[in-house]
């Protein structure tokens, strides 16, 4: 395979790496300041690129102020899922907070081997709220001597009550 570039052939090995590995070609764009610079497909030079779409009119969308009661919550939850995981507290008192699956997930998980206790503790706790009737938290706990990601979520159910849909341990 080769190209003309400048009037001469030159061979095209830019993207045959990549072709061969089933992977996309790497788009090279360059910004001048004024318009997007792209290599031309022929000649090699860099032509003027077609400018990103416009933003759609109006107001750009508020960011949700994050309902206190709601993360406090969440917190007072997760901190009891670690305990459940950690065989400090019985799973059958978290089935009005979370749904039937996190029970089975929790169960699930492999506890410490020599049944010590202390082996799950929350380390970090990041919640967001992405719209009224969610809250997400991302955090980190230790489980079996290592440190590991949480991710933990949350619907509104009713008016004020919030259940615990989603929780991984990666």
């Amino acid at each position: 395979m080769s190209q003309t570039l400048d009037h001469k052939e030159m061979p095209q090995d830019d993207h045959t790496f990549r072709r061969v590995l089933g992977l996309r070609p790497v788009r090279t764009v360059v910004f001048d300041g004024e318009d997007f610079l792209e290599p031309c497909p022929t000649c090699g030079h860099r032509a003027l690129a077609d400018a990103p779409p416009e933003l759609p009119p109006g107001e750009p969308v508020p960011e949700v102020p994050l309902d206190r009661a709601a993360i406090g919550q969440a917190h007072w939850t997760v901190a009891m899922l670690m305990e459940v995981l950690d065989q400090r507290r019985p799973a059958k008192q978290l089935t009005d907070l979370v749904a039937p699956r996190v029970l089975r997930y929790l169960r699930a998980m492999p506890v410490e081997a020599s049944g010590l206790r202390g082996g799950a503790r929350l380390l970090s706790f990041h919640p967001s709220q992405p719209h009224e009737g969610a809250v997400e938290v991302a955090g980190s706990v230790r489980l079996r001597g290592r440190r590991r990601a949480l991710a933990v979520s949350f619907t509104l159910v009713g008016l004020d009550r919030w259940l615990c849909s989603t929780i991984r341990i990666l």
